[in-house]
């Protein structure tokens, strides 16, 4: 018990943040003017104007299926389907899947009278190809992200015909390195489905503990505890980021989502499929961190808007949701600075990360973005038309209640 309220506290806290959040800023630009502050432009070093041009350079990424290491794949699925005569008011319900005492042939039923049921088993077969769909979630969810052009499944399917390559021999990472130089990508993501655990929870005595323990906060948790109760399924994944042009795994990371399916009596083995790749997606949350550090979206500025007492300052980037800028993500700025090697006179370009973020307001249009400047007063009056100015790692969507 005690576990378990720790785990619900910790959610209280999460839980509270959301409370409280106020959500994307809604500003209005055209209430301030444009001052002569306000049209300075940043100068750019001769040594640092390529960094311009690099910003046109989106990295390919083709994803390629999953290996699946569960034994829900191809299977012959039986269920039980026929004809009810009855007298009176009666419910019944026959079929192959789990209950809470394990997995097989459940039957539920609830009578007033006497129902005489005849059932006819039939078999069909399925395939969850677990595989394909979550690597087709994957492409789906960094293509959402921005920051990179995912190969479709044509195009890598094209390249696959052309050299002789098979999917299902796409299991070694030289392979995977020599498919993505074929390809013209930059990144190879796979991964492999390695488990998948179905149980149920029995949530009465956490919600009676948390009413106790925590008066009106407990009561507010308990309802949340009320939608994680009865049959949860569980997938681990792992995810792995291959760099194409070192031939470096950059990323691997194994992962755990849950997704809960009811309080059903009986599922069915489509149910599960279903929660399955559902659980899958909500472990891929927890790589949204890892995956933007790859790929970035990158832009400058375009306009500056500053309150009179130059306390507030609104900054329009060149990105937008074509992008995958969404309001509430966080950018940073960079400033340049032209270096020279004491010893050899080489010169390089360096960008200092300024200590201000800018955050989306709710203004996204396409292709470009109002942001609101974060920073002390000094600070934000640095900005310059034409500053770099990078999306800040994503964050993770706030969890729910564990057990």
């Amino acid at each position: 018990m005690k576990k378990h309220l720790t785990s619900a506290l910790v959610a209280l806290s999460t839980t509270s943040l959301l409370i409280y959040s106020c959500g994307p800023k809604k500003i209005d630009p055209s209430s301030y003017p444009i001052t002569p502050e306000d049209k300075k432009t940043v100068e750019v070093p001769e040594a640092c104007k390529a960094y311009y041009e690099s910003l046109k350079v989106i990295p390919k990424v083709a994803v390629v299926d999953f290996t699946n290491n569960t034994t829900f794949d191809a299977a012959k699925v039986v269920q039980a389907q026929g004809a009810r005569t009855h007298q009176g008011s009666s419910a019944a319900a026959l079929g192959i899947g789990a209950t809470p005492t394990g997995v097989g042939v459940a039957y539920a039923g609830a009578h007033k009278s006497k129902t005489n049921v005849n059932m006819e088993a039939v078999s069909r077969e399925v395939n969850a190809k677990l595989g394909k769909s979550i690597a087709s979630a994957v492409s789906a969810y960094i293509a959402n992200m921005g920051g990179a052009k995912v190969f479709t499944r044509q195009e890598l399917q094209k390249v696959l015909n052309e050299q002789k390559f098979q999917q299902s021999g796409l299991t070694d990472e030289k392979t995977l390195v020599e498919v993505g130089k074929l390809a013209g990508v930059r990144y190879i993501i796979t991964g492999s489905v390695d488990n998948v655990t179905l149980k149920w929870i029995e949530a009465g005595k956490l919600k009676e503990g948390l009413q106790q323990h925590l008066g009106l906060a407990g009561t507010l948790l308990a309802a949340g505890v009320e939608t994680q109760e009865g049959w949860n399924v569980i997938t681990d994944l792992t995810i792995k980021v291959i760099d194409v042009k070192t031939g470096e795994v950059v990323l691997a990371k194994t992962v755990s989502g849950r997704e809960v399916l009811g309080k059903t009596p009986t599922l069915t083995y489509d149910t599960i499929i279903g929660g399955i790749k559902k659980a899958a997606m909500d472990a891929l949350d927890d790589t949204k961190t890892d995956l933007s550090k790859y790929f970035s979206i990158k832009g400058y500025i375009v306009q500056l808007r500053t309150s009179p007492d130059k306390k507030e300052r609104y900054a329009l980037i060149n990105m937008g949701s074509k992008n995958g800028v969404k309001p509430g993500d966080e950018f940073f700025v960079y400033a340049f600075e032209e270096v020279v090697d004491p010893l050899t006179n080489k010169v390089s370009c360096n960008l200092m990360k300024l200590p201000v973020t800018l955050e989306a307001s709710d203004q996204v249009s396409a292709t470009q973005t109002w942001t609101v400047t974060n920073g002390d007063e000094k600070q934000i009056m640095r900005l310059r038309l034409g500053q770099i100015v990078e999306r800040a790692p994503l964050k993770k969507k706030v969890l729910g209640l564990s057990f």
